[in-house]
């Protein structure tokens, strides 16, 4: 019975996220056709500051670009609500936002249809800042609707902690060890590059303050994408590879119980990168075998790294030199 109403949850998030982009698509390619014979052949697409038009596109390829992009809102969105269905509460964002941004899509090509159709000619179409902000609001009922729509459901209960109990390395008597490994991510880089890119084309062709935004965002995305992750006496550490900080340190006295087990990035956290969620976090950089760390507090600190056994069972014989046997040995 639990299952089935997960199932359910599931279901309804997911018609959350794109039931919006297809009813959205479906106005605009009806707005379009009933507008068609008082639209010019080049229409009025971008608008500037002052809401006057600065860039035109054919009709065509204006209503081919927007039917594609509330169409891919719906696959994307719709796909990871149902793909990462035992993270509810990183689901039930993704749901909601896939919605909403369908929703101020919507508004908002319609609003470039009839501003054409009433105007005199494409140059002189403009779009007020109302349509904009009615935009916006129209986004933002949807989300207050749709969230609550998603429905409350309890975590799923996923492993935390070790997977294969609680090995030790043999250390002698005196004797200090370290273990050190390079990880990185294939995803985030080629993300990290497309925003860049985007921000690069956005402020060639449009001005840098909107392309503030994306550049900002690539830069980490492209640089801060490979770690070098630490296990010795100060317990973990992940550094970036390319720079000094931001570092992060779990203590060993904060580590009861250090293990290895498999980690999908969508599938347990919800996306690449420093990852929370109730109950466990940690750096997610890539799928596959991951350091995780049943800490003191009862959460679990993972690490996608190779060689993870061998890390995990140095950090046990360090803490049980300490005094703190790890449970389970």
């Amino acid at each position: 019975m639990p299952q089935i109403r997960r199932l359910s949850v599931t279901a309804r998030r997911t018609l959350v996220a794109v039931t919006p982009p297809l009813v959205a698509a479906a106005v605009v390619l009806s707005a379009f056709l009933s507008l068609r014979d008082r639209l010019p052949g080049r229409m009025a697409t971008h608008m500037g500051t002052g809401g006057e038009a600065d860039d035109f596109t054919g009709q065509g390829a204006f209503l081919a670009v927007a039917l594609a992009v509330l169409l891919g809102d719906a696959v994307l969105f719709g796909g990871l609500t149902h793909w990462i269905r035992s993270t509810p509460g990183v689901q039930r964002v993704i749901a909601v936002t896939g919605g909403s941004a369908a929703v101020l899509t919507g508004w908002l090509v319609v609003a470039v249809l009839r501003a054409n159709a009433h105007a005199a000619n494409a140059a002189s179409v403009t779009l007020p800042g109302l349509q904009a902000a009615l935009a916006f609001g129209a986004a933002a009922v949807y989300a207050a609707v749709g969230w609550p729509v998603c429905g409350r459901v309890q975590e799923v209960e996923t492993p935390t902690g070790p997977s294969t109990g609680a090995t030790r390395l043999s250390l002698g008597e005196g004797e200090t060890a370290s273990w050190s490994r390079v990880t990185g991510s294939r995803v985030l880089p080629l993300t990290g590059t497309l925003v860049l890119t985007a921000g690069l084309v956005v402020g060639i062709t449009t001005g840098w303050l909107p392309a503030a935004p994306l550049l900002v965002t690539g830069a980490p995305l492209t640089l801060l994408t490979g770690a070098r992750v630490t296990a010795d006496r100060r317990g973990i550490t992940v550094t970036p590879t390319l720079a000094p900080w931001p570092r992060l340190n779990v203590p060993l006295d904060r580590i009861a119980e250090a293990g290895h087990r498999p980690v999908a990035p969508l599938r347990d956290f919800g996306g690449w990168g420093y990852r929370a969620r109730p109950g466990a976090s940690g750096i997610v950089l890539r799928s596959g075998d991951a350091l995780s760390a049943r800490l003191t507090t009862g959460s679990e600190f993972v690490v996608t790294v190779d060689d993870a056994a061998t890390a995990a069972a140095l950090l046990n014989a360090l803490a049980e030199r300490e005094g703190r046997a790890p449970a389970g040995g």
